[in-house]
């Protein structure tokens, strides 16, 4: 009863989010995700450590200017989540504009399927819609299902609309056997892996991470792409695509395990220095591994 209850207020928010135009409904996302963050304090302190974590040398004032942007942002790329009932396929490619298709295209040509890794950046599952509203080549999303089944259900029949398909993260060999069928899979990768994972750089520190996305390609050959859905000072994304390279990792081994997965997350670590706000910090990343910081320094006000 209370999971219904939940899908209705979904319904109900989604349906009059929807009476509004898109730039109203991000301006609302995003004082939304503030009031929950700055002002609700919602995991605000491991925000906080975590920017500090990362960013030891910035002030203090630089760090909440982020914080409250990485609130903002996930406020907005949420609520732009229930806006996408209402887009058309030009829309989305008017919203969330992919700078180089021809890299997806190129690379799904070849034969061997592709595996695309992205991050909570932007807006990720706006980047999943462009990535089949820009080249007509379906992307299989590899997706965590949400504990309230009704709200799930829905969710994935908006991943769905155009053409996408969706799998769930529990079916290992169902991913193996979608690139081994030559198909491109899309995942999420920025998320606290298991503490016995193998441990790359991340802002400094080494942190256990999925080796998944690495396994996966070397065992299939298929390329490995990463998107990431920049927002643009309008409102809109600008998307780009690139690929890690492989080619001196053909061999699958745990040492090329480890250096294929080195090279994805230094890319992921890069987008985010370029772009700070623009990630969910509010996530327990670096759970596993020991503060760089004193963990006496306590969050200040805003």
């Amino acid at each position: 009863m209370g999971h219904f209850l939940e899908y209705l207020l979904f319904e109900l928010a989604g349906f009059v989010l929807r009476l509004f135009p898109l730039h109203i409904v991000q301006r609302i996302g995003a004082s939304a995700g503030e009031f929950v963050g700055v002002r609700l304090g919602y995991r605000r302190a491991i925000t906080m450590d975590n920017l500090r974590n990362a960013f030891p040398e910035w002030s203090e004032k630089e760090l909440n200017l982020v914080l409250c942007g990485s609130y903002r942002s996930i406020g907005t790329a949420l609520f732009e989540v229930l806006y996408l009932p209402r887009l058309s396929i030009q829309d989305v490619n008017k919203v969330c504009r992919v700078v180089n298709p021809e890299l997806i295209k190129e690379t799904c040509a070849r034969g061997q399927g592709a595996l695309m890794l992205t991050a909570h950046f932007g807006n990720w599952e706006l980047l999943a819609e462009a990535f089949y509203t820009s080249t007509n080549i379906p992307l299989y999303i590899i997706m965590k299902p949400q504990s309230n089944k009704f709200v799930d259900k829905k969710i994935n029949g908006w991943r769905t609309k155009f053409g996408n398909r969706v799998v769930s993260m529990d079916s290992v060999r169902e991913m193996l056997r979608l690139l081994r069928e030559k198909n491109a899979v899309g995942i999420v990768a920025d998320q606290t892996a298991a503490k016995e994972s193998i441990s790359v750089p991340f802002f400094g520190r080494e942190v256990p991470t999925y080796e998944g996305p690495a396994m996966f390609c070397l065992k299939t050959g298929a390329p490995l792409l990463m998107g990431f859905a920049v927002r643009c000072d309008d409102g809109t994304y600008e998307a780009r695509f690139f690929e890690v390279p492989t080619k001196d990792l053909q061999e699958y081994s745990r040492d090329n395990i480890i250096e294929l997965t080195r090279r994805h997350v230094a890319i992921t670590e890069r987008v985010i220095r370029e772009h700070p706000e623009q990630w969910m910090w509010m996530h327990k990343r670096w759970k596993h591994v020991p503060s760089r910081i004193n963990s006496n320094i306590s969050t200040p006000q805003l």
